[in-house]
């Protein structure tokens, strides 16, 4: 009896050993095929551990190395961060290398490469080389505290910008009482050159000519009006192709500006002396501060799948009056359609385009606005909107803040009754059926 009942011990545990190793066998080979064809599931609600889709797009295109030194404690939670970003682009791409530089054990490579900051990276290709700062990779937000990851918006920048034939010129032009590269425009100016764009300052009443190397002109907040002499060299400009932004203020603070009002209407931009008010969409409940409504332009489209909103204070009324051969589009508006920004593109012959954004604001793009929601992005997309490519990214950072679960009372006790009574219960009676079952053998 004893040796009948011992054969049945063992049929039934070697029947047991024979399924935990067919189910640990079955997740090895399932864990395999995952690692082998880099198959994941992001499933934060920000996409944290996921490239977006721009950042996939730069770098199938990418055709030539490009090495990335990351320079922090290898054990940092931010290089583990790092570590699995790379992990994403290798996936995608070979062209991309990454080197954990540990500053500790080598302080030679931090002097020779100038790292000031922890948690920089300096970004190499064939042709050039760029730091990327830390706080430019982990950013703060000093109204909530919150840390946000922006390690793909900055290394895949960098990488585009060390590949790039060449860097983007861009002009603030001054002398007529507009918003000054190191006065009001510092933010600005620090936003446009992380995105390999040189930011000059420049003066038409001291020069009769452009830059050759201008790509884009600014004029940002004039006061007083341009000479006629300086409208023709601006027109001349836009004429053979170029790209300019044109933002203006409060009109009860400026001039009456006739020429450049002009300059606009010549590509088919109405600036009106009127200032716009919305009792809908406005800050605050200061109709004068505008949060204005995006139409399904390039420039705020990103924008308005994220539910990024822009501030505008003290916006004047423009409109589009139809010229030939010339394409306007508006922007972004008030509630009540009252165009603030409007585009005109000009197809020429050498395959060029002359585009110009005119915007009824520039304080918006002040160092004392800028940050507010969406403003700097307004800026980027511009840029992008130029230049007609990829060559400047706006990716958005992600947050490592923690998400609260907030439940309902429904919730709370459904929770409470699968968890605390019926799994347990579940647990309990199935055992009790199969130690009875087992004493009945």
């Amino acid at each position: 009896m004893n040796r009948k009942k011992l054969t049945r011990n063992i049929k039934y545990g070697s029947n047991s050993l024979i399924f935990t190793v067919a189910v640990i066998g079955i997740i090895a080979i399932i864990n395999l095929i995952i690692s082998s064809f880099h198959i994941q599931w992001d499933l934060t609600s920000n996409k944290l551990y996921t490239l977006s889709e721009e950042g996939k797009n730069v770098l199938k295109k990418l055709d030539e190395d490009v090495q990335i030194m990351f320079f922090a404690n290898p054990a940092d939670p931010v290089t583990m961060g790092v570590k699995h970003l790379y992990e994403n682009m290798s996936s995608i791409t070979e062209h991309v290398s990454l080197e954990i530089i540990d500053p500790l054990t080598n302080p030679n490579l931090v002097n020779e490469f100038q790292i000031t900051v922890e948690h920089s990276a300096v970004v190499s290709s064939s042709k050039t080389s760029k730091q990327v700062h830390g706080y430019d990779i982990i950013r703060k937000n000093y109204a909530t505290g919150e840390y946000y990851f922006d390690g793909e918006g900055a290394l895949i920048q960098a990488i585009l910008d060390v590949t790039a034939e060449k860097q983007t010129n861009l002009y603030i032009l001054e002398g007529h009482g507009e918003f000054a590269k190191n006065d009001s425009l510092t933010l600005f100016t620090y936003l446009l050159e992380q995105k390999w764009v040189k930011v000059n300052s420049y003066s038409l009443i001291t020069s009769n000519s452009i830059p050759e190397d201008c790509d884009i002109i600014c004029i940002l907040g004039p006061i007083f009006d341009y000479t006629q002499n300086e409208i023709e060299i601006l027109k001349d400009f836009l004429d053979k192709g170029g790209k300019m932004i044109l933002a203006f203020n409060d009109y009860q603070e400026t001039e009456n500006l006739d020429n450049l009002k002009n300059l606009a209407l010549n590509y088919g931009i109405k600036v009106e002396n009127i200032n716009l008010t919305d009792p809908i969409r406005n800050y605050y409940g200061n109709e004068k501060t505008l949060v204005p409504l995006y139409t399904s332009h390039n420039i705020v489209r990103r924008l308005e799948e994220d539910n990024i909103a822009i501030v505008i204070p003290n916006a004047r009324k423009l409109s589009i009056e139809e010229k030939e051969d010339i394409y306007n589009d508006v922007v972004f508006h008030t509630s009540t359609e009252e165009a603030i920004a409007i585009t005109a593109e000009k197809p020429l012959s050498n395959n060029k385009k002359m585009q110009l954004l005119v915007l009824g604001n520039a304080f918006f793009l002040h160092d004392q606005t800028i940050g507010y929601g969406g403003n700097s992005d307004i800026v980027i997309n511009a840029l992008t909107w130029f230049k007609d490519d990829s060559s400047i990214v706006n990716i958005k950072p992600k947050t490592y803040a923690p998400e609260p679960i907030i439940l309902v009372g429904i919730q709370a006790k459904l929770i409470f009754g699968v968890c605390v009574i019926l799994i347990p219960l579940f647990v309990f009676v199935f055992g009790l059926l199969l130690y009875l079952r087992r004493r009945t053998l």
